[in-house]
C-alpha cells in the first residue's frame, strides 16, 4: 500500500479573475522560500503563462491540475508525483473559486462544482485561502466570504487576504465585518502595490520571457506578505491539510534502446507540460532541448522532434528568417523523423505565417496550410478529440482530451491533408476536423496532457524508435 502524502498546502482561491490570485501565491511562495521551504507549485487548469511566474518563483517546475483533461485519478498522480522534495505546496486556483463546468447534479457522490478550484481542494485534502479585492468594496467583502462558506460548507475554509487595500481604516473595517459575518479570519492585508510589474495582456499575464520586472516583482511580493501577513500561522494551517492517499501510478518502461528526442524551449517554444517531457523520459527518452530562435541546426542524431507551444507574433520575423535551422528540420522530415507540434508547433510547421502588421514569413512548409495571426481570432476551450488514423500519438479511434488556446486563422491548406483529429468541445458539440496527420507527422492547435494517459508517450517514443531502426538499416545497405 503507498504511503499517505501529508505535505503542507494550501489553495490560493479567489472570486474571479483579476482578485489577486497570482499576487498572493507568489507572494507566499518567496515569503515561505525565505523562511528555508522548498515550495512546489500547480495551476488549477491548462494556464501555462501562470504556471510559468510560479516555477520563477519557485525554482521548481509547475504542475497543471486539470480534472477535465486528467480525471480524478490523473490530478491525484501529478499532485502527489510532484510534491516529491519539497516541504510545502501552493496551488493556485482559476478564475472563480466555483467556477468550471457547470453545477453537479443533484444527489452526485462527487464535487458539487466539477472542474472548479473549490472541486481541486477537495480532491487533493487542501485548505483553502479566499483572496478578495477590496480596492472599491468594504463591508460587502463579508457577504462573498460568507457566500463563499455556505455555498460549500464541507470545504476547508482556513480564512481570507485582502488585495489591493487603500487604506489601514479599510483593512479595520473589512477585517471586523468579515470575522463578525463570515466567522473567517483575515489572514493578511496586502496593500496596493503599484510599483509591482505584472501587467496583463489580453491572454492573461504577460508572458515571462517578456517581462524584464519579473524578478523585482517577485522580491516586493514576498516582502509584501512578510509585512503584511501573518505567515506563521498560515504554515500552521497549512499544515493541517487532508493526507492524500496516491493512486496507483506504477509504470514499467516499454522494452527498447533508449531514444533521443529534441525538444524546442526558448522564447518562442516555452509552453509545455512538465509531465510530458517527464513521460517521455520514463518510456526510455532522452529529452534534448534546442532553440528555433538560436540554434542554426537541429542536434544531431535526435530521433523524434517535439515543436510545443508559444511562438507570440514577436517572434515569427526571427523565425522565418533562420533559414538554415529551417533546412535542417525539412531535411529531418524527409528522413522520416517523427515531428509533434501543437499550437506554436503547428505555426512552425506551416508554409507561412501573416502577422497583424501585413507581412507574410515562409515558415518549414511540412504542411501546406497558411495561416493568419489575428487579436479577434481567438480560439479557446476545452477539446474532446478523437484520433482520425493511425499516428505517432495513437490509433484511430483513441479518445484524448486536450485544451485550444490561440490567435491563428486558417487561409489556405490542402483539403486531401488527413485530419488529426475529429473534435467536439467540453459540452459534446461537433466541431469538425482539427489539425494534419501524415506517417510521421502530427501537427495540432490542440494542447494535450499526457499525464491523461502515458501511453501517448509510449506511442511517440516507439514511433522515433522505429524510425531510428529504418533509417539504421537504409544506412546499412547504402
Amino acid at each position: 500500500m503507498p504511503e499517505r502524502t501529508s505535505i503542507p498546502r494550501i489553495v490560493v482561491a479567489g472570486i474571479g479573475s483579476g482578485a489577486g490570485k497570482t499576487t498572493v501565491a507568489l507572494g507566499l511562495i518567496g515569503a515561505l522560500r525565505r523562511r528555508g521551504r522548498t515550495v512546489q507549485t500547480f495551476k488549477v487548469g491548462p494556464n501555462f503563462i501562470d504556471c510559468a511566474y510560479l516555477a520563477h518563483a519557485s525554482r521548481r517546475p509547475c504542475r497543471n491540475l486539470d480534472s477535465w483533461m486528467l480525471g480524478d485519478d490523473g490530478v491525484v498522480r501529478s499532485f502527489t508525483n510532484g510534491v516529491q522534495g519539497a516541504d510545502c505546496a501552493i496551488v493556485e486556483g482559476t478564475l472563480g473559486i466555483f467556477d468550471g463546468h457547470g453545477v453537479a447534479v443533484a444527489g452526485a457522490s462527487h464535487a458539487r462544482f466539477p472542474g472548479s478550484t473549490a472541486e481541486l481542494a477537495r480532491r487533493i485534502g487542501s485548505p483553502v485561502v479566499l483572496v478578495i479585492d477590496v480596492g472599491s468594496s468594504a463591508e460587502t467583502a463579508a457577504a462573498i466570504a460568507l457566500g463563499v462558506r455556505q455555498l460549500d460548507p464541507g470545504l476547508d475554509i482556513i480564512g481570507v487576504i485582502l488585495n489591493n487595500v487603500p487604506s489601514d481604516y479599510r483593512r479595520r473595517v473589512v477585517e471586523d465585518a468579515i470575522w463578525s459575518w463570515a466567522t473567517l479570519p483575515v489572514l493578511g492585508a496586502l496593500p496596493r502595490l503599484p510599483t509591482v510589474h505584472i501587467p496583463e495582456v489580453r491572454s492573461g499575464l504577460l508572458p515571462l520571457s517578456q517581462n524584464p520586472h519579473v524578478d523585482p516583482a517577485l522580491e516586493e511580493l514576498a516582502t509584501a506578505i512578510e509585512r503584511n501577513c501573518d505567515l506563521p500561522l498560515i504554515e500552521r494551517l497549512m499544515a493541517r491539510a487532508t493526507p492524500v492517499l496516491p493512486v496507483n501510478g506504477h509504470r514499467v518502461a516499454p522494452a527498447g534502446a533508449p531514444v533521443r528526442i529534441g525538444v524546442a524551449f526558448d522564447d518562442a517554444f516555452c509552453f509545455y507540460y512538465a509531465e510530458n517531457l517527464e513521460l517521455l523520459e520514463a518510456a526510455g527518452a532522452q529529452v534534448i532541448t534546442f532553440s528555433p530562435l538560436e540554434d542554426r541546426v537541429l542536434p544531431h542524431d535526435i530521433d523524434a522532434i517535439y515543436l510545443g507551444g508559444g511562438v507570440s507574433e514577436m517572434f515569427v520575423p526571427r523565425l522565418a528568417a533562420n533559414h538554415t535551422f529551417i533546412e535542417s528540420v525539412r531535411r529531418a522530415h524527409a528522413h522520416a523523423v517523427p515531428i509533434y507540434a501543437e499550437c506554436g508547433g503547428l505555426l512552425f510547421c506551416a508554409r507561412s505565417l501573416h502577422t497583424s502588421d501585413g507581412g507574410v514569413h515562409g515558415m518549414a512548409a511540412l504542411i501546406p496550410v497558411d495561416i493568419a495571426l489575428e487579436a479577434g481570432a481567438c480560439h479557446i476551450g476545452y477539446r474532446d478529440l478523437r484520433i482520425a488514423a493511425d499516428s505517432i500519438l495513437g490509433d484511430a479511434g483513441q479518445v484524448v482530451r486536450g485544451h485550444e488556446f490561440h490567435f491563428g486563422r486558417l487561409l489556405s491548406g490542402d483539403r486531401a491533408l488527413t485530419p488529426a483529429y475529429s473534435m467536439h468541445d467540453a459540452e459534446g458539440e461537433p466541431l469538425g476536423c482539427e489539425g494534419w496527420s501524415t506517417n510521421n507527422l502530427l501537427a495540432s492547435f490542440i494542447h494535450l496532457h499526457f499525464g491523461q494517459d502515458p501511453g501517448l508517450a509510449d506511442h511517440l517514443v516507439e514511433a522515433a524508435r522505429a524510425g531510428a531502426r529504418r533509417r539504421h538499416l537504409q544506412a546499412a545497405g547504402a
